[in-house]
């Protein structure tokens, strides 16, 4: 079997599926939605009886949804069609009653089709043509979801899929091709070529021609057949539609009535020379229509053989511009986003957020809210939504459109507020997009025509207000942080304050005692000691902040300088790059060569120390006596030493400055045996 095959029933008759499925397939019965997967270890197809008969399609929604899973779903209900059932993520649907043989037909299908274009076209045939049969001509054309659907059948009506349709169901084909021509199970409409279409369903061997020429008529997609010099012989209504030039127009002309002056002559050059060939060529070219307004085509040209040589070519051409728009617009949301993360208080946000719909999406009209203590408070309101509403009112979570969205953080869109309760207060304003902007504030948008958004202007919504989640989470991020830092600049103020002082003082005193015993000795060496941990503190407090405006700094000239400093006459320095050049701040990597410096020679009884380049950092190696493993995720804590006189500040410091320049630093076993600590994501590059 090609797939698992799961059928949704309301309310299971046995006899149906025992007429319909045995002995064609086997099948299994799963009465929860928890037995449907060891079930579709047993059979083909399961059924899952979900015994609600009553239920109509949006209450199925739910349903189907929570037992679908990556099965081909059939749905089997007496729930009658409505536009809503274009909706249900199901691939077909069966109104009841149901014989075994449609039962049988439907699975059948479902088995002979593969995914892609194919399986979208036969789903939404089946369903858009339900809703056909149960609805009046006048319902379906006020219905956006259905007349929606019927532009996507045209688009997916290319004639490598309208050839898979005839192979797997004919019946499907002619909904498809009713659907899209405005007629279904009627009098079939006249011919393209003037002649009067049989009402006679063809048989096999005559079904080809007419149905393949009502498929390139019907087609979503520009066709154009030209002679072996490029002369238009044929275009079809959807060429007419997308250029703008009606078929005596440009047949017996060139392609190059549409030229736009975009491209250059070699991209033409290119394209002759591929299909002249008997290649296939494909690419995209913005054309021009008459009026001048440009758009732009995804264009396949195939050669048209005859005897090995070409007697023509075909061309489809897709119109894409709509697509590259909306790229477009991406983009410009994208970009964005950096005016979003440098606004410095909600309210700016806020207004970026505003600016960035009205500017990049052309929404006039948008209420930005931010969430305060339960409640939605208008932040930013723009122009037009001023002249047109009154003064936007406060929300609490959960109360009106605004509050209902932000409480289920679920994007809403309302085609036409007025058919909801409350909604009538919103005009002149009528259709309506509310996006939430995570626990933050929530985005309305609206239009003062019915209809006016569809999925695509919501989704584009919704990457605005995943974008504008990110600045308030910076913002309070910062705000964190600023406070965190200036009770540490307080603290260490406190410290060079209140110890500074007194131990000035005592080392004043100390300095008229040195004739006395050697205590005084000791007493120097602990104020000394305090001096130290004072100096290891202001420096810890001060150095985590993070490197706000990096330079390039070269490491090897830094290492050398402060060796100077720290130099032992029994340890050497080996830097083994000539130039080592890092992004980060002069000043603190100084404080933390010294510190490594002083901790191989104090500590680590090093010989040699080796600093030296890693793909992407550093690293800072000794031959001492190392760490033992089992204390190197503890070194960097502060308070750590091996020494009664160490002040357990240095690595701590160490890891602070590396923190600030977004580098990792890890320790491990040099290979002579002692420490080498590694330093990597620093953005370098060599000068050699």
């Amino acid at each position: 079997m090609d797939r698992d095959v799961l059928v949704v029933d309301d309310a299971v008759d046995p006899g149906v599926y025992e007429a319909g499925l045995d002995p064609a397939y086997s099948y299994s019965l799963a009465e929860t939605v928890d037995g449907i997967a060891p079930s579709f270890e047993r059979a083909d197809v399961v059924v899952y009886d979900h015994g609600q008969p009553g239920m109509g399609v949006r209450e199925l929604k739910e349903t189907v949804r929570d037992a679908g899973g990556s099965s081909y779903v059939v749905v089997v209900a007496g729930a009658e069609p409505t536009p809503e059932l274009l909706s249900l993520s199901c691939d077909d649907y069966l109104y009841k009653p149901v014989d075994g043989a449609a039962l049988k037909q439907a699975v059948d299908r479902a088995m002979a089709l593969g995914n892609g274009d194919l399986r979208e076209a036969v789903s939404l045939t089946r369903k858009a043509h339900a809703v056909e049969t149960a609805l009046s001509r006048t319902e379906l054309e006020g219905s956006p979801a259905f007349r929606h659907a019927c532009r996507r059948l045209r688009e997916l009506a290319r004639p490598e899929v309208l050839c898979e349709l005839e192979r797997v169901d004919a019946d499907v084909l002619s909904a498809h091709l009713g659907l899209i021509r405005g007629v279904c199970d009627g009098p079939q409409a006249a011919r393209a070529d003037g002649g009067q279409a049989d009402s006679r369903r063809p048989e096999a061997g005559d079904i080809s021609p007419w149905k393949f020429r009502e498929a390139v008529e019907s087609a979503g997609h520009a066709v154009v057949f030209t002679d072996t010099d490029g002369v238009i012989e044929y275009v079809n209504p959807a060429f007419e539609e997308l250029t703008g030039y009606a078929e005596s127009e440009v047949v017996g002309h060139t392609p190059r009535i549409l030229k736009s002056g975009e491209h250059d002559e070699a991209v033409y050059d290119d394209l002759w020379d591929t299909i002249s060939d008997g290649d296939v060529w494909r690419g995209e070219l913005v054309n021009e229509r008459p009026d001048g307004e440009r758009y732009v085509i995804e264009q396949t040209i195939a050669p048209l053989p005859r005897n090995d040589e070409p007697h023509g070519y075909v061309a489809i051409n897709t119109d894409i511009t709509e697509k590259r728009r909306r790229e477009a617009k991406i983009e410009a949301l994208h970009e964005a986003t950096r005016d979003l993360l440098s606004a410095d208080r909600p309210s700016a946000v806020a207004a970026e957020v505003g600016a960035a719909i009205e500017s990049i999406l052309e929404f006039r009209i948008n209420v930005i809210r931010v969430h305060r203590n339960g409640e939605l408070q208008p932040c930013h309101v723009n122009d037009k939504a001023e002249q047109l509403l009154s003064e936007r009112p406060v929300y609490e979570v959960g109360e009106g459109f605004p509050g209902e969205a932000f409480a289920d953080q679920q994007a809403q869109m309302y085609t036409d507020i007025r058919d909801h309760d409350g909604g009538t207060a919103l005009e002149p304003v009528v259709s309506w997009l509310y996006v939430p902007i995570g626990e933050y504030g929530i985005i309305s948008v609206g239009q003062t025509e019915p209809d006016a958004f569809d999925e695509t202007d919501l989704n584009l919504v919704q990457i605005i207000a995943n974008n504008a989640e990110i600045a308030p989470q910076r913002l309070r991020k910062e705000r964190e942080l600023q406070r965190e830092n200036d009770r540490l600049e307080r603290f260490a103020s406190t410290v060079s304050h209140d110890l500074r002082n007194p131990l000035q003082v005592a080392k004043g005193t100390l300095s008229q005692l040195d004739d006395c015993t050697a205590g005084v000795d000791r007493m120097r060496q602990a104020h000394e000691r305090m001096e130290e941990v004072i100096e290891g503190v202001l420096t810890l407090t001060r150095q985590g902040n993070r490197v706000e405006d990096p330079s390039p700094v070269d490491l090897s000239a830094i290492a050398r300088a402060c060796w100077t400093h720290v130099s032992s006459c029994d340890t050497e320095l080996v830097v083994e790059v000539d130039s080592l050049v890092v992004s980060g701040d002069d000043a603190r990597l100084k404080h933390l060569f010294e510190n490594l410096f002083r901790n191989a020679v104090t500590h680590g009884q090093a010989s040699t120390i080796r600093v030296g380049a890693l793909d992407n950092g550093f690293y800072v190696a000794d031959d001492g006596v190392g760490i033992p493993a089992e204390e190197r995720d503890s070194i960097f804590e502060n308070g750590y030493t091996t020494r009664d006189d160490g002040t357990g500040l240095g690595l701590t410091i160490v890891k602070e400055i590396a923190s600030a320049h977004d580098w990792d630093v890890s320790v491990t076993e040099s290979g002579t045996g002692g420490a080498r600590f590694e330093f990597v994501t620093a953005t370098q590059y060599r000068d050699e």
